[in-house]
């Protein structure tokens, strides 16, 4: 991609983030508007344009230690964050979760598709697998027992329950399920043209909502925060490191390397997930101003580094 046509595509997603924070901030947007554009984008759009997406690859079972390669250096991630927090008194017990797993459903595959092209948010998704699976089977049970017993195993069925009724986690793995048995075979079929079709129409809104939401979250302001921007900055640093040993090292011996690394990296400089505010004690105001402006941070620094990444025309 040429630096003229990353700057043309880059510049929708810039305007359709500044409208989601300037419609906030004069009051258009309300936080009910915001939270449908979430249900609407994780029930519908989203699925769908994954759906396709998943389905039309041809998977290799070297797919699957990519998985898993992501799924234990999430975890290396959050075992690093617990020792720092350790050594250095760290007090708030949420800091070794704002060190690991990466927001792809509410920011990921928006900035993906927008810059690369939605047909390419497979590569993007192959990756995600491994994250999304530490998410709701380590991380989440983690933040839901933090002040609570820990042989309480009401939160661990209710992480799971949480993935299960997901339908960003269903679209996966129907897609995934219909690329092994083949689907692709019938792609010059009428009714696969018009499923097809469906499928591409529901899912076009995504990149514009996920934008507003992304938006409507930034806080401009970081006077005071000092704590949360290092975190987030820790958090980016880590896990871009991480990001390029893998592409050197496991993606290079697997041969999928110019396919792959572009995602990796795209994912690996994304803040925590916008889920551990959605789990976490609300009992303890400090600690959610925290994690809330961590996030929010993080979430500049990621779109910032996002766009870094497409304009040098990262491989």
């Amino acid at each position: 991609m040429e630096f003229i046509e990353i700057i043309l595509t880059i510049i929708p997603l810039v305007i359709a983030i500044s409208l989601g924070y300037l419609l906030t901030k004069s009051g258009f947007l309300k936080a009910n508007y915001i939270d449908a554009f979430k249900k609407i984008v994780v029930n519908i759009t989203l699925p769908a344009g994954l759906l396709v997406a998943f389905s039309s690859i041809q998977f290799k079972v070297k797919y699957i230690i990519i998985f898993a390669a992501v799924f234990v250096t999430c975890y290396i991630l959050l075992l690093i964050g617990k020792l720092i927090a350790g050594i250095f008194k760290v007090k708030s017990p949420y800091f070794p979760y704002l060190l690991t797993g990466f927001e792809a459903g509410m920011m990921g595959y928006a900035l993906y598709g927008g810059l690369y092209g939605m047909d390419k948010i497979s590569e993007f998704g192959i990756i995600d697998i491994g994250q999304v699976t530490f998410v709701f089977l380590i991380l989440v049970p983690a933040v839901l027992s933090i002040g609570k017993e820990k042989s309480d195993e009401s939160r661990v069925i209710a992480s799971l329950k949480t993935a299960v009724n997901s339908p960003v986690i269903w679209a996966i793995i129907i897609g995934l399920l219909l690329s092994v048995a083949g689907i692709y075979q019938y792609e010059n079929t009428t009714l696969f043209k018009g499923l097809l079709n469906i499928f591409n129409f529901l899912s076009a809104p995504t990149s514009l909502l996920i934008c507003f939401i992304i938006g409507s979250g930034l806080k401009l302001s970081v006077k005071g925060m000092k704590k949360e921007v290092m975190t987030a900055f820790l958090k980016v640093l880590m896990a871009f490191i991480f990001a390029l040993l893998l592409k050197v090292t496991l993606l290079r011996i697997l041969g999928v390397e110019a396919m792959l690394s572009r995602a990796l990296v795209s994912m690996f400089i994304l803040p925590a997930p916008f889920v551990i505010p959605v789990f976490m004690s609300r009992q303890n105001e400090s600690d959610i101003n925290y994690v809330s402006n961590t996030l929010s941070i993080g979430t500049i620094v990621g779109l910032l580094l996002f766009i870094l990444l497409a304009l040098l025309n990262f491989q």
